[in-house]
């Protein structure tokens, strides 16, 4: 029987810093496809050296149209999507390579062990068996979506198996400083609060309470985050400020009916200038 070979999928913006490790954990790969948004540093220069199947894709901010449309370009059935801030170590390739030889399944769930801040998460839903994602399957048999944060839809006469030895799972570089995660945190919210805008989403002042503190709960308490310690109570306070600004940034929306309300504030604010102005006419 012919070897299967496998498609490995990368997606990049500005990732210099991170694309040499990424590329060399997966250089083992038959078929390495690229997708970079226009990056302005060195990292399709460095790619280059890897492979030269580079595909550009305009950004839109986050990462799930080019991935779709990545999927689209690869040579193999088997694709594995990795992101340039994740490495694939030696018993993960092993892994996939047994997975695909011995034929047992379609579609695999692979654990993520995540790094925050400098610290392997175990726990607060970043632990790696608590984070597992689609990452390995026959792309026949699945349809990705370009909603964020979305799973691929999956056939239904896909076999379906998680890995459930971490050492066999992404090592995963994830937040090197808050910076990054603020950073990240602003744009990502603001493209969830447009969707929830645009899918008719609304809530009462006592919902959103309730969505930040099960937001918090679950992270701390249910994800057993008390047991890391500072870490652990410091990711789940900022996921619970995300959650907390993806519903402000909707409350904001539907206050002035608008996906870009600061255009709107700022028509009021210079509403109120206009009168502080002409009081100085009369």
């Amino acid at each position: 029987m012919k070897k299967q070979e496998i498609t490995v999928i990368i997606h990049t913006l500005n990732e210099e810093k991170n694309i040499e490790n990424c590329l060399e954990s997966v250089k083992w790969a038959d078929d390495i496809v690229l997708i970079d948004n226009h990056s302005e540093d060195k990292t399709v220069e460095i790619a280059k050296r890897y492979t030269d199947r580079i595909f550009y894709f305009d950004r839109v901010g986050y990462i799930e149209p080019a991935r779709k449309f990545a999927v689209e370009q690869a040579q193999n059935e088997w694709v594995l999507i990795v992101d340039a801030d994740e490495m694939v170590p030696l018993k993960m390739k092993q892994k996939l390579e047994a997975i695909v030889a011995d034929d047992v399944c379609d579609v695999v769930s692979i654990p993520h062990n995540n790094y925050f801040f400098g610290k392997k998460m175990e726990r607060t839903g970043w632990g790696p068996l608590q984070d597992t994602h689609y990452r390995f399957y026959k792309k026949s048999l699945i349809k990705l979506s370009d909603k964020i944060h979305s799973d691929p839809e999956i056939s239904e006469s896909a076999r379906i198996i998680m890995i459930e030895n971490p050492d066999e799972g992404f090592i995963h570089f994830n937040y090197f400083d808050v910076e990054q995660f603020v950073d990240k945190m602003n744009r990502y919210t603001s493209i969830e609060a447009e969707g929830l805008f645009d899918a008719g989403d609304d809530l009462s002042s006592r919902q959103l309470a309730l969505r930040v503190f099960d937001e918090f709960k679950l992270r701390y308490f249910t994800f057993k985050g008390y047991k890391e310690g500072f870490a652990g109570l410091s990711m789940s306070l900022m996921m619970a400020a995300y959650r907390l600004t993806v519903l402000m940034k909707l409350k904001l929306m539907r206050n002035y009916n608008s996906k870009k309300p600061k255009k709107e504030v700022r028509k009021d604010y210079q509403k109120i200038a206009d009168g502080i102005i002409e009081e100085y006419k009369d």
